[in-house]
């Protein structure tokens, strides 16, 4: 059913490159999750990062290992279309992985996920590289919504820096696994993320169509991890999370030391009514002028 799949779109859609498994090279595991394990490996000589789909996700009903498939190549169309400093690229997709699973090969980051960056403690990430980071986690989900797509599972291990230029930290939105083209400013609702950083809507079920607003909550919390380091609630059982959410009575706890501009803009970010976070246009544009108010001279952002 894959061979039929992947001629299908290959045929369908010419920007949507394959690439052949014989071609890979795995390096060494980055990670893994509920639906596939994330590689460094080798394309023809490139550094690349490989996810390969566990075999486990194509293991239920015909039905389910169609949609499955689907699901698949049309993420994979939507991320060979998206092209932005600060999105990591999308090489293409492996149809013939052992045992006919798939695979996507992108870019690789040489840091890997921002989450890991910051348990390391980092002392070189000092405020204005923070600031740069999160300007360039806003500028590349401010390209997303322009293309109508909304990631849904937006925080720190899904952020992917490149720290070796000590003066410009790099980074870039990765791990689309979830994320959905909008339809008319609206798209599907449902549970989907990871509970600490799910906006309110997508957990109170009042509504099965929520905007791309989401995205922006998300983003406040993800400014917390970069401000502190920490994990949002990692004492707190779930059952206690979903409450605090729903009910408006939970954020994570701001330390004195921060910012007043970015504690502002984080709990703007936050707030529990969509209608009032801003967009990341605005977003963007008081990062950038933090960032500018912190620059050495002689330094461009």
């Amino acid at each position: 059913m894959n061979k039929i799949f992947w001629k299908v779109f290959l045929f369908g859609d010419p920007n949507l490159q394959i690439i052949r498994n014989a071609d890979l090279e795995d390096l060494r595991e980055l990670g893994s999750g509920t639906y596939g394990t994330v590689y460094h490996g080798k394309w023809r000589g490139t550094d690349v990062a490989i996810k390969r789909i566990k075999k486990s996700c194509f293991a239920g009903r015909s039905s389910e290992q169609e949609r499955l498939t689907n699901d698949f190549w049309r993420e994979a169309q939507i991320l060979s279309k998206l092209h932005h400093p600060n999105v990591v690229a999308f090489y293409g997709v492996v149809p013939d992985g052992t045992g006919g699973t798939l695979a996507t090969v992108t870019e690789y980051m040489v840091n890997g996920s921002l989450r890991n960056v910051l348990l390391k403690r980092d002392k070189s990430l000092d405020r204005r590289r923070k600031l740069l980071i999160a300007l360039d986690a806003a500028f590349g989900m401010e390209y997303l919504h322009s293309k109508n797509i909304v990631h849904f599972d937006l925080k720190c291990d899904n952020l992917l820096v490149n720290l070796k230029d000590p003066q410009r930290p790099i980074c870039k939105v990765g791990d689309f696994g979830l994320s959905r083209i909008k339809r008319n400013t609206l798209v599907s609702g449902g549970v989907r993320g990871t509970l600490p950083w799910m906006a309110p809507e997508l957990l109170n079920g009042s509504s099965s169509r929520v905007s791309e607003k989401v995205d922006v909550f998300s983003f406040g919390i993800s400014m917390w991890e970069i401000l502190t380091g920490e994990e949002p609630y990692a004492d707190m059982h779930c059952g206690a999370i979903i409450g605090g959410i729903l009910k408006n009575t939970l954020r994570p706890p701001i330390p004195e030391r921060c910012d007043p501009g970015w504690k502002k803009l984080m709990e703007q970010c936050w707030s529990p009514d969509p209608e009032t976070r801003p967009s990341f246009t605005e977003i963007t544009n008081r990062l950038r002028a933090m960032s500018l108010a912190l620059q050495p001279k002689g330094h461009n952002t």
